[in-house]
């Protein structure tokens, strides 16, 4: 799964890779957490490539209530039938902006969280779905959830899943195919091949999702007493 993430590429340059404007002047985030606002790029309502801010955390358009539990995850195997998503799947994906993600192993009496970033460190997105809903207070929110898939060779040993990513070539179309070629993404929904994604151990203070800081992808040592 994918429940915790970071961003630290500038505005520019999530402007420059996904070919959008970007207007907002947002800082890096290293621990992005559930519930929180997150950069997503879509199609608006013209299909044009746009930018803005979603919920992370998906509510489908017939839920009346917001869930207890966000719905951050989709997993891919299903998301074209699973009544939850199938809709948004077929006409609402989009690309979430991220350059790593955290995953926790338990190890010893603890568990350890591990930073997953490109081998090249490069900025890249995870695929995703998004739904506008009624939020609480009756008014709209744009959702969204995270597209997972059974892990690859990189990451098999640490999670048996992993965020589908979404390579530049397919950008457009991933966003623009509808509900009428949406088959033709099935072969986008698979994990990295080996040698995509670089992992080390990280402080456990990335567990609180009030921390914050580029210290938080700082690659620690493990102690064998942990």
């Amino acid at each position: 799964m994918c429940g915790r993430f970071y961003l630290k590429s500038p505005p520019a340059e999530v402007a420059a890779t996904f070919n959008v404007d970007v207007r907002d002047n947002f800082p890096s985030r290293y621990n992005i957490a559930p519930t929180q606002p997150i950069a997503v790029i879509f199609n608006n309502e013209r299909r044009k490539r746009a930018y803005g801010l979603m919920r992370w955390g998906f509510i489908p358009e017939w839920q009346k209530k917001p869930e207890v539990k966000p719905l951050i995850n989709a997993r891919s195997e299903t998301v074209h039938e699973k009544p939850t998503f199938r809709n948004a799947f077929k006409r609402r994906r989009c690309l979430v902006p991220a350059d790593g993600f955290y995953e926790w192993k338990t190890e010893g009496r603890a568990k350890q969280p591990y930073c997953v970033r490109r081998a090249d460190e490069s900025l890249y997105a995870f695929a995703g779905v998004w739904e506008t809903a009624v939020d609480p207070g009756g008014g709209e929110i744009d959702t969204v959830a995270i597209l997972t898939t059974a892990a690859g060779a990189d990451l098999r040993s640490l999670h048996r899943r992993e965020p589908v990513v979404v390579p530049p070539v397919a950008y457009t179309h991933w966003l623009e195919s509808d509900e009428r070629d949406a088959k033709q993404v099935d072969d986008l929904l698979r994990p990295g091949p080996g040698g995509t994604w670089e992992v080390f151990p990280v402080s456990r203070d990335v567990g609180n999702h009030r921390n914050d800081g580029p210290d938080l992808i700082e690659p620690v040592r493990l102690s064998l007493f942990d």
